[in-house]
């Protein structure tokens, strides 16, 4: 349906509604007063310069969004785009009332004279987005769950009953490690062959003895990567301290070795609270630290 009032009339009309001597009489004069300068600062401030002819004839559209966006930032731009909405001008009508100097309609004609197609380069410079949040949680998870936190995890197995022989034990205990499961091989094999053969005392106690050297050897191993990753920087985890606390009041542990301080600060890093040992069974002496988080 076609609007019996022009749309120049309708909008004067609601931009003006009493208008006073200050005011333009027509729309026309609005135009020339307060629209068109706003356009030609806001294409100064967009290109820099008028020297190509993109810059002359920037084609603003006043039905794209990023173009009211860029025009609403003028009072009377902001006004006369709040009119469109209200009054509910259509985009067709909106297209054949915009006709002047910087609008879609300036560029179409001239293009349209000179047979030539202006180039838009408006975001030319601006590359596809990339979320970079994600890759941010990524990053933090790799450091989270990094190559310490594996470590922690072996070490967590390892004392479950999985146990494996760190480098530290040198290839002297892998090679006593051998041995000692061949011999029991072999002796199995010996057993099941000749049932008259018995093992003497002193053959006993001193395979007993060899075995215990081997678990006392791959415990300190595993209470030396424990520490080691402590002092990496590592967070442990709550069966770590507990294991900790066990060799601890075994004597199994450096005497050197603060275990107080060791738990308080990994139990501060992780925002929880030390798990610590029993006062009378370790002599070590609570620092400062492990007073405030104890307490």
């Amino acid at each position: 349906m076609r609007r019996q009032t022009p749309i120049a009339n309708v909008l004067y009309n609601h931009l003006f509604p009493a208008p006073t001597s200050i005011d333009p009489p027509s729309f026309a004069a609005h135009l020339a007063r307060n629209l068109v300068p706003e356009v030609r600062i806001e294409v100064a401030t967009f290109f820099g310069h008028l020297n190509s002819i993109e810059a002359r004839y920037p084609g603003l559209d006043y039905c794209h969004a990023p173009h009211r966006k860029r025009l609403g930032r003028f009072k009377h731009h902001k006004r006369l785009f709040d009119a469109f909405d209200f009054l509910g001008i259509t985009y067709q009508e909106i297209q054949d009332f915009c006709c002047w100097e910087g609008t879609k309609w300036a560029r179409e004609r001239y293009e349209a004279d000179e047979n030539v197609v202006v180039s838009d380069t408006t975001g030319d410079d601006i590359g596809p987005f990339v979320d970079r949040r994600e890759l941010r949680e990524v990053e933090e998870q790799k450091q989270k769950n990094g190559v310490g936190q594996l470590q922690i995890s072996t070490i967590m197995e390892e004392t479950n009953g999985t146990l494996g022989n760190h480098p530290a034990d040198n290839e002297e205990d892998m090679s006593d490690a051998e041995s000692g499961s061949e011999d029991g091989e072999e002796e199995e094999e010996d057993e099941e062959e000749d049932h008259e053969m018995t093992e003497t005392p002193a053959e006993a106690a001193a395979r007993e003895h060899h075995m215990a050297d081997l678990a006392r050897r791959r415990e300190q191993a595993i209470n030396q990567r424990i520490i080691a990753a402590w002092e990496q920087g590592q967070t442990l985890p709550l069966e770590i301290e507990q294991y900790l606390k066990e060799q601890s009041e075994n004597g199994r542990l450096p005497a050197s070795l603060d275990l107080r301080h060791l738990i308080a600060t990994n139990r501060a890093n992780t925002g929880g609270y030390a798990l610590l040992p029993n006062p009378q069974t370790s002599t070590a002496r609570p620092t400062p630290a492990t007073r405030a988080v104890a307490g």
